[in-house]
């Protein structure tokens, strides 16, 4: 779980106080509430609703700012699916559009001040992000792909260690693991595309998938007398399916114009770095 940069790691999240424009706008409101005391019961109930309009512009802008810190601040940020800061200089123009109604008997007037007010607005406090930063790196995109994609093949080929080792038989879940990392260094060596990952995806699901299905029946057998004979009828046939799979692996590789000595290379220095690291 990563911490939000800008943000305290503690978890208590400090907000930052409004800015000097933000704060200057908020004077207007002083004369919408002397008007909730000297005008009469609908010219009061006129000047609750101007100052919702003007607190909610307000709010909505400051929160688009804090939005805005952020993302300028994070590499992966995304833009906001609501843009704020534009919201709430359309509520500012509206306002502005309502108050100016009072004062001219055409309308177009109050359109055209609503509409500067608006535009002042975004001026003054800009626009909301509208790309996604992750979008704007294609190779940070690519290979977030592939480590994604690495990390859901790495899990799910440990699913089947953990089905033998409640067994209690530790150079027979040794063994297993061993299988089990030996077809993820194999995939990580041959996955450098995302196409690379996407075409082994087939082969490591039927892999697991048979993996299961030899893990079931050597544990239905594990509590009988032949348990010794299924112990080592399932290392052979996992033995061999792994190999098979391996064999597969290595030719599609060649097919994509990798030299067999390549792929040997790069799969024991893989081997080596992965056991430095365990």
């Amino acid at each position: 779980m990563t911490t939000r940069i800008g943000r305290p790691a503690s978890g208590q999240t400090t907000q930052p106080p409004l800015d000097t424009g933000l704060g200057m706008l908020l004077l207007a409101a002083f004369p919408m509430i002397l008007l909730l005391f000297q005008g009469s019961m609908a010219t009061a109930l006129a000047a609750v609703l101007q100052l919702g309009l003007l607190l909610t512009a307000v709010g909505l802008i400051h929160r688009g700012q804090e939005i805005r810190r952020d993302y300028d601040l994070d590499e992966t940020a995304r833009a906001p699916r609501l843009p704020r800061k534009a919201l709430g200089s359309v509520l500012l123009g509206v306002l502005v559009m309502i108050l100016a109604g009072h004062h001219f008997s055409d309308l177009l007037f109050p359109l055209v001040l609503g509409a500067m007010a608006t535009g002042l607005s975004l001026a003054a406090f800009g626009l909301d992000p509208r790309t996604d930063k992750r979008a704007e790196d294609p190779e940070r995109e690519r290979r977030l792909r592939m480590e994604g994609a690495l990390e859901r093949i790495e899990r799910d080929l440990k699913a089947p260690v953990l089905e033998v080792e409640p067994l209690g038989d530790a150079e027979l879940t040794r063994r297993v693991d061993a299988l089990t990392t030996g077809v993820f260094v194999l995939v990580r060596t041959l996955g450098e595309r995302p196409a690379d990952i996407d075409r082994l995806q087939k082969p490591v699901s039927k892999f697991i998938e048979i993996m299961t299905r030899e893990n079931r029946t050597l544990i239905e057998r594990w509590k009988g007398r032949d348990r010794a004979l299924a112990r080592q009828r399932y290392l052979a046939r996992v033995s061999a399916l792994a190999e098979a799979f391996g064999e597969r692996a290595r030719s599609k590789g060649a097919r994509t114009g990798r030299d067999v000595f390549e792929i040997e290379a790069d799969l024991l220095w893989n081997r080596m770095h992965r056991d430095r690291a365990a």
